[in-house]
């Protein structure tokens, strides 16, 4: 008789390239879980090499970002037969159609054990208020978990809130020798230091922040500023447009590059001095974004907005916090993390340990762990 997985998984397809949050964290569950038998979707012909997953072929490609409504109703279609397993898992950001389609698999499956993790906090709290289906209900941050609860309580709901910090590879943190190597593989100047802006162009005003208060901290540091960014909308491209138009003296110097999609990202990272990410809003990504998390892992210092849900690496020492939209106050404090002997070492250290500890795809795992075995009424 055939084994009966344990958990469905509904995401994004499970496949490289892993560009994106939403198929990123859910393989990092499934790759590390222990005890358990999981379903996952996948591109057709792109199978992972896992014993403990059977991989469901429904998607035509491995989208990133937005997935085509033919393979979201070729997915949702495939829950309607009896046979699912007895905990089915979305990994979705609020949405009418996919609350729609959830609601309508618990109506088919009434014994249904549903978790729900909410990819990424909308901007309106009606959204993630109509939203919410799970039993038990997924939340990346500390502050998105009290949203969460909060729209819980106003409506009665018997909902359990579950905060789970995402996680991420465990990798080396690049000694200099190896930090030189990566440098000149990548073109960057070794005697410079080398600031990345990885974050969104248009949802928030991270990247005009960063545009104003480039100026003094150039010319005060001699800093190289990267620009990594992949513009996914017209109105990215509009942002990005204008940034190089502002920009364009210090891009024609060579102290600020646009580089657009990067194929060796984390080379990239573990080059780099410092990230930073100065944002108003994480929307449209994860409430931590994982960009982020991967440059603590390596040791890159980050300094971040003040008053998202990034506040909890800041209170933990693991980032500085500058009020989002004060290029004068991120300049101040870039000139304090480049210019003081020591200080980018110590802030980078912190990081790490704090995403060693917190942030390890493992302990991921263990957690949702934890949440799968009270609902299938195990125990250890």
């Amino acid at each position: 008789m055939e084994t009966r997985e344990d958990i469905l998984f509904v995401s994004k397809p499970l496949a490289p390239p892993w560009d994106d949050s939403g198929k990123v964290l859910p393989y990092l569950i499934a790759r590390e879980i222990d005890g358990f038998r999981l379903r996952v979707p996948v591109p057709r012909g792109q199978i992972l090499d896992l014993p403990h997953l059977r991989c469901q072929e429904v998607y035509r490609q491995s989208w990133s970002w937005s997935v085509p409504l033919q393979d979201k109703a070729r997915l949702f279609l495939t829950l309607f037969p009896r046979d699912l397993p007895p905990i089915v898992h979305f990994f979705f950001s609020p949405n009418a159609p996919t609350t729609l389609a959830a609601r309508m698999v618990r109506w088919r499956h009434p014994g249904l054990g549903v978790v729900q993790t909410v990819m990424s906090l909308p901007v309106q709290g009606a959204a993630l208020e109509q939203g919410l289906f799970g039993d038990v209900v997924v939340s990346w941050s500390r502050q998105g978990a009290d949203r969460v609860l909060q729209a819980v309580r106003r409506h009665g709901r018997s909902i359990r809130v579950v905060h789970i910090p995402p996680g991420v590879e465990a990798g080396e943190c690049p000694t200099p020798d190896r930090k030189r190597v990566l440098r000149e593989s990548l073109g960057l100047p070794l005697d410079r230091p080398v600031v990345l802006y990885a974050g969104d162009l248009e949802f928030s005003s991270a990247a005009r922040t960063i545009a104003e208060a480039l100026p003094s901290v150039a010319r005060k540091t001699g800093a190289v500023f990267l620009f990594a960014n992949r513009p996914k909308t017209p109105g990215a491209h509009r942002v990005l447009q204008d940034l190089r138009q502002v920009l364009a003296p210090w891009e024609a110097s060579g102290q600020v590059r646009f580089l657009g999609r990067v194929d060796r990202f984390r080379d990239l990272l573990q080059a780099v001095d410092v990230q930073v990410l100065p944002a108003e809003t994480t929307y449209a990504k994860t409430d931590l974004p994982l960009v982020l998390l991967e440059g603590l892992m390596a040791g890159v210092p980050a300094v971040v907005g003040g008053g998202t849900p990034m506040d909890e690496l800041v209170e933990l020492g693991a980032a500085l916090a500058v009020p989002p939209g004060r290029a004068e106050v991120l300049a101040a404090v870039l000139w304090e993390v480049l210019g003081r002997p020591g200080a980018a070492g110590a802030l980078g250290t912190t990081g790490r340990e704090v995403a060693l500890r917190r942030h390890s795809a493992r302990a991921m795992a263990a957690a949702h762990e934890a949440i799968y075995r009270d609902l299938l009424g195990r125990t250890g």
